[in-house]
């Protein structure tokens, strides 16, 4: 289930809050498969296209800086999907592959890729656009937004980051 908003003349569309999120397997660089139907935990997903890369950079800071103070990523599972559509032919997909590799190694995150569109069309994402969704564990959808999230929406991300931890079962310490 989507709901359209008007942004700059044009329609977009997002998952609407407290719809589920939907069963879709991604892929990353190495060809391993995550199947987000069997995620139980929360989930953060980002989808940017070439072009949109830099969008949400701000964020992509912060949300460090966070993981670095309170450790979230132990606890909620943050995805960066790539739009490679553009690369879906040979030899570019093989290159775009590569290069998904090498950047998740820079970034020290597994990215995972869409060369067929599917993902962003069944996760309901805004083309050209970069999509920032925040799924509870149960996987219903807590925030969306697509575009530069200006810093009250990068506010509320946080504080729902936060909540969803609280109610996590802590990791078990360190021997």
């Amino acid at each position: 289930m989507t709901v359209a908003l008007f942004v700059a003349g044009r329609a977009v569309a997002l998952p609407k809050v407290a719809s589920a999120r939907p069963a879709i397997k991604l892929t990353d660089g190495w060809e391993r498969e995550l199947d987000l139907a069997k995620t139980t935990i929360p989930v953060i997903v980002i989808y940017e296209d070439k072009d949109d890369g830099n969008q949400n950079q701000t964020l992509k800071d912060e949300l460090a800086a966070l993981d670095k103070s309170i450790g979230y990523r132990k606890q909620i599972l943050q995805l960066i999907v790539v739009d490679l559509t553009p690369y879906n032919y040979w030899p570019a997909r093989g290159m775009a592959k590569n290069e998904i590799q090498k950047w998740s190694n820079k970034v020290g995150m597994i990215l995972y890729y869409d060369f067929t569109d599917t993902a962003r069309a069944t996760l309901g994402f805004t083309k050209a656009q970069s999509n920032v969704v925040l799924y509870d564990k149960a996987g219903a959808v807590q925030f969306a937004f697509a575009g530069a999230l200006p810093t009250d929406k990068r506010k509320e991300l946080a504080d729902l980051i936060r909540a969803n931890m609280a109610t996590l079962t802590p990791p078990p310490a360190a021997p």
